[in-house]
């Protein structure tokens, strides 16, 4: 598994020969959520350790950030956190799309806020070329 990650790398340009030199696999079996009453506390301290450790580690989706996401709201999570790689800027705040977790239709109730619980939107193909963040 780990030689294909790495193989895959080099494919793709994201590394080198000899950029990884150490990995490690780890099958965790039927590995999902657990909503407890402590739940809010241990997601917020791991956010917030990662946050101030790792400020360019971008978590998505319902596995990356421990929480249970619809598909569409999977995928948001994702198109906005490549918005803010490209912007070298964190323009949206991932963590609020779907942030008020009601799951029934909301009619045409779609706001336009970066940021906030209003972020239900729906993914549309991007047309332009992003301007890409400055190398400093």
């Amino acid at each position: 598994m780990i030689e294909l990650a790495k193989r895959e790398l080099i494919q793709i340009g994201l590394s080198q020969e000899g950029d990884v030199v150490d990995g490690t696999v780890v099958r965790q079996k039927k590995a999902y959520p657990v909503y407890d009453d402590d739940y809010a506390r241990h997601v917020a301290t791991v956010r917030q350790e990662l946050d101030t450790r790792y400020p360019n580690l971008h978590l998505v989706g319902r596995n990356g950030m421990h929480k249970y996401n619809n598909q569409d709201h999977a995928m948001m999570t994702a198109m906005l956190c490549v918005e803010n790689i490209l912007a070298d800027a964190k323009l949206y705040d991932l963590w609020q799309v779907n942030a008020d977790a009601e799951y029934h239709e909301q009619g045409d109730e779609v706001s336009d806020e970066k940021s906030g619980s209003g972020l239900r939107l729906v993914p549309t193909r991007v047309d332009r070329e992003p301007e890409l963040a400055s190398e400093t």
